[in-house]
Parts: structure tokens; C-alpha cells; sequence
């Protein structure tokens, strides 16, 4: 229970910096962004002490070690792969356009017998 207050509080502090930001329009642009900072610093603060946050932070935590595990292809293998997709892109299109002038040709001149001008 005391989590969900704590949830709300931080939606409530982040609300209460954006209505700031917009009712004191006369201050400093500066000054108002710095203020909607320290909110929603407030907010994420309060957050991460609640259950949800505790385990939200270590999934973040999680992703980040499994994405420094990723293994980037070189420059080479990146443009090899490339050049591979670009060249079945085209072969397939080939090959559908192949099958659509057969089954036109099947409907309209086999079946239908209709000749085309």
C-alpha cells in the first residue's frame, strides 16, 4: 500500500514541476526547466524506493550487462550481409514477378482466352 502512495506522490511531483513550468511563464527558461529536472529527479528518487522500482532498476541493470555481451559484426561482415539482403531482395522480387506474369498469362490467355492489345 505505501508503495502505490509513493507512486502517486511521484507522478503528483512530477505533474506539480510541468504545471510550474507552465504557470510561471514570466520566470527564466532556464530556471523552469531546472525546476522540472529536480522533479522529475524527485519522482524517479522516490520511485526507486518502492518494490516495483527495486525491480524495475535491476532489469535495467540486467539489459545493460546482457548488451555489452552483444558482439557487433565488423565493418566488412555488416556490409557483406548487406550486399547478401540487397541481392535475395532482388532475386525474390524477380522471381515473384516470374510467377505473376505466368498466372496472368494462364488466366487470361489459357483460360479466359482473352488476348491482350
Amino acid at each position: 500500500m505505501i508503495d502505490k502512495i509513493k507512486i502517486i506522490v511521484a507522478i503528483l511531483i512530477i505533474v506539480s514541476a510541468v504545471a510550474i513550468y507552465y504557470q510561471f511563464s514570466d520566470l527564466m527558461q532556464l530556471g523552469r526547466i531546472g525546476i522540472v529536472i529536480v522533479g522529475v529527479a524527485l519522482a524517479i528518487g522516490l520511485i526507486l524506493t518502492t518494490e516495483t522500482g527495486q525491480s524495475a532498476w535491476s532489469f535495467i541493470k540486467g539489459a545493460n550487462v546482457e548488451r555489452q555481451k552483444v558482439v557487433w559484426p565488423t565493418r566488412q561482415e555488416a556490409l557483406q550481409v548487406t550486399l547478401f539482403v540487397i541481392i535475395l531482395v532482388i532475386i525474390i522480387g524477380l522471381v515473384m514477378w516470374a510467377f505473376d506474369a505466368l498466372s496472368f498469362y494462364t488466366i487470361y490467355d489459357v483460360i479466359l482466352r482473352v488476348r491482350g492489345t
